[in-house]
């Protein structure tokens, strides 16, 4: 037994060297160098509170109607009014309140009455006719009203969704809701559409709130060609790469740049910014810290040959952005081109 252990002892330092020497031979690359100046810290966009609707989404706005018992009511879009003069009966007219809230009296012409309690408007009466009449004491009472909360509630009544309605984002950017114009939603966020349609509804439907949803975003993609296998755009599904997206298009071609291949994305402005990447250097050395994250609307491009002038990637880029991305960028004369350390 000695003797084996004696053994042992005498075989265990050249064993360690012999498995060094092999595992040194099979590490393809030394451990990746993660240099400052390359790194970037862009955040990841999911469709949440950042993310920029585009053509294509789905939107879903759902209707709540207050049912609090209302101090003073304010007259809507849709209302039927009557007014009298106290003195001037010849004046009196029975008066349809128009979809731009206004109301047409005579040798007045429009006044506004849409939110207005019926005294409020009432006291505006007055005083428009004040330079015409002596004492003219208008007052206002409703005929009929609240034919837009009918209207609506009988629009989103047939929707099988109950008191909401799905709003598909068309390819001009806009939506088409109950009782309002088309509404030009493309490259906001949720929150700031929310906030838009509230305010196109309060003059028309005051007693009434909504809240917008994202209910498909089909628009949280990015597209990439050049020289690569499958050419087109795809979902962003979750955090992703650039060489991650290049592996979602089947791979470079054998013709491909590999290392200088661009990425076209934005800044805090909604600036185009072209970033070029050495895919070469990233794949040879594993340094991952170089290799960026791929945000909605992005753009790769796999170029056959080196990229030229900074002063030509800038038309070439603005070329390559797709129309339904116009929404998100901001394209002016100029474009940051922000290339790889050497290092």
């Amino acid at each position: 037994m000695a003797a084996v252990r004696k053994t042992l002892s005498f075989l265990a330092p050249a064993v360690l060297l012999l498995l060094a020497a092999n595992c040194s031979t099979t590490i393809p690359h030394p451990p990746a160098k993660i240099d400052k100046e390359a790194t970037y810290s862009d955040p990841v966009i999911y469709p949440t509170t950042d993310y920029l609707v585009l053509p294509g989404d789905k939107l879903e706005v759902t209707y709540q109607f207050k049912v609090n018992k209302q101090k003073e009511y304010r007259i809507a879009v849709g209302d039927q009014i009557r007014v009298e003069f106290y003195y001037y009966s010849q004046l009196d007219r029975t008066l349809n309140v128009r979809p731009d809230g206004k109301v047409t009296l005579p040798y007045k012409g429009d006044i506004m009455a849409a939110g207005l309690t019926p005294s409020q408007l009432a006291r505006n009466i007055t005083r428009k006719f004040s330079d015409l009449l002596n004492n003219p004491r208008a007052t206002v009472s409703l005929v009929r009203y609240g034919e837009s909360v009918r209207q609506l509630k009988e629009a989103i009544k047939t929707a099988p969704r109950g008191q909401s309605r799905l709003a598909l984002v068309q390819p001009d950017g806009n939506i088409s809701l109950p009782l309002l114009t088309p509404m030009k939603v493309a490259g906001k966020t949720v929150g700031e559409i929310q906030k838009m349609v509230n305010q196109a509804y309060h003059p028309v439907l005051n007693e009434m709130f909504t809240s917008v949803s994202l209910y498909e975003a089909n628009g949280n993609r990015f597209y990439i060609f050049g020289e690569v296998k499958k050419p087109g755009y795809y979902q962003i599904g979750g955090p992703l790469t650039v060489t991650q997206a290049v592996a979602m298009a089947g791979g470079l071609l054998p013709t491909a740049q590999h290392d200088s291949v661009l990425l076209i994305t934005r800044n805090e402005q909604r600036r185009a910014v072209g970033r070029i990447i050495n895919l070469a250097k990233i794949l040879s050395t594993g340094n991952m810290g170089q290799d960026l994250i791929v945000r909605q609307a992005d753009v790769i491009f796999v170029p056959k040959s080196r990229l030229g002038r900074l002063a030509d990637l800038g038309t070439l880029i603005r070329s390559f952005i797709p129309y339904r991305f116009s929404f998100v960028y901001s394209l002016t004369d100029t474009v940051d081109i922000i290339k790889p350390n050497p290092q």
